[in-house]
């Protein structure tokens, strides 16, 4: 399996109206949202060196922190056969995430870390940022 770049990381924030204009000052901006406005998509603009993040209000009872780690790749469900050959405990098959457009499927590495491979192929469902 080739992983062809990081797609996005996921972050669980305490303030989501805070953290929007902490990473607007490292130069993202949001791009749409989801979920009544508790997820936000940050976007540097740039599809040839994209930098992407999806900021989730915590929930009662959730750490901040991050969620999970995308990486890209060509084709989800030639890489999940293949990961699923050498052994990786993929958590579903491959499947379309509506919201967000892509193509995905997750595993968690030997110690917990929540990872997943993806591939956009839809616009996402989520609103416009306005």
């Amino acid at each position: 399996m080739k992983l062809m770049r990081m797609d996005h990381l996921d972050i669980v924030v305490s303030d989501l109206a805070k953290s929007v204009d902490f990473y607007r000052k490292w130069g993202l901006t949001p791009e749409g949202t989801i979920e009544n406005g508790q997820t936000v998509f940050m976007f540097n603009g740039d599809d040839a060196s994209p930098v992407r993040f999806e900021l989730h209000q915590a929930q009662k009872g959730q750490k901040p922190g991050i969620d999970h780690v995308s990486f890209g790749v060509a084709d989800v469900h030639a890489a999940y056969r293949e990961g699923k050959y050498l052994g990786i405990p993929w958590k579903f098959e491959p499947k379309q995430n509506m919201q967000s457009g892509r193509t995905i499927t997750n595993a968690f590495d030997p110690d917990g870390v929540h990872l997943q491979i993806c591939k956009m192929t839809l616009r996402g469902e989520y609103n416009d940022w306005k």
